[in-house]
């Protein structure tokens, strides 16, 4: 079953950040760790079924990439099972609905996020999906709205009555954003309460934070986000248990797969070359800390 490549012993899933150039930066994480399983951006099931430019071309997996999930962002069942409909067709292993991202984007529609706001529509929604496709259909929560509202442990409850594969838990509620550390004994907490396989996201950064929270929270895998783009190379720091430190000339030729994954991605002309000039500084940054 297609979920099976989710339910490794150790998974390592790269989850784009809205915006942050997906197809360049997978493409370059794949190059360190080619078993790595991917997920798309946030595609926006209205636009999607809309025939968005856009949103269709995030139903695809750049050529490096093998096990790819499509993450939907929805808060309507009939939209949902239509965009999931999309994602199989266009051969993704799992479909993920996305209520974890906290951007106003999503949340003023009462995507992402806002879902968590709302539980028994959300299960609903998520049974409604799973039950209309044939591919495996997976979640990622917040902790909660805030700090006063945390209600991941019912919200995982629901979703396990609804016929989720599994579910990824960002140890952060939507108001925090990306502020303070993630709560990882909350999610330790979750993962003991449930039947589900339960990937743990935020704060990993290392390879030691990898190990330390895999083992400590008993998650089944681990979700890594922005790590991915300080370091391309994390995937296989975790999986080896080591630190790579890349030379000044290996570093060199990394930034130059970057820039030439750049040129695949936007093209060379005057419009390609401002968009490239506008992310690669920004890249660079990530890749200096």
């Amino acid at each position: 079953m297609p979920v099976g490549c989710l339910l490794l012993l150790l998974l390592l899933l790269l989850l784009l950040l809205l915006g942050f150039l997906q197809e360049v930066v997978k493409r370059l994480c794949c190059d360190f760790d080619p078993q790595l399983p991917t997920m798309s951006e946030m595609a926006f099931a209205r636009q999607l079924i809309k025939g968005d430019r856009v949103e269709k071309a995030r139903l695809y997996k750049a050529g490096n990439e093998g096990c790819f999930g499509v993450q939907v962002a929805t808060n309507n069942i009939a939209e949902g099972v239509k965009a999931a409909a999309a994602a199989q067709a266009a051969g993704a292993s799992w479909i993920d609905i996305n209520c974890g991202c906290p951007i106003y984007e999503a949340t003023r529609r009462g995507m992402g996020a806002a879902l968590l706001r709302k539980p028994t529509k959300l299960a609903k929604m998520v049974a409604g999906i799973a039950a209309a496709v044939e591919l495996p259909v997976t979640v990622k929560i917040r902790t909660g709205e805030s700090e006063k509202k945390i209600n991941a442990p019912r919200v995982v409850a629901l979703l396990e009555q609804a016929g989720a594969a599994a579910i990824t838990v960002h140890g952060r509620t939507m108001e925090q954003r990306y502020k303070k550390a993630a709560d990882w004994q909350l999610i330790s907490e979750i993962v003991a309460a449930s039947s589900l396989p339960i990937i743990g996201n935020g704060d990993i950064l290392t390879h030691y934070e990898a190990a330390d929270r895999w083992q400590a929270s008993g998650c089944t895998a681990l979700m890594v986000g922005r790590g991915a783009l300080i370091k391309p190379w994390l995937f296989q720091e975790i999986r080896e248990g080591r630190e790579l430190l890349p030379t000044a000339a290996e570093r060199v030729g990394i930034y130059r797969q970057l820039a030439s994954y750049m040129k695949a991605h936007f093209g060379d002309d005057a419009w390609g070359k401002r968009k490239a000039f506008y992310f690669l500084p920004w890249h660079f940054a990530f890749f200096c800390r």
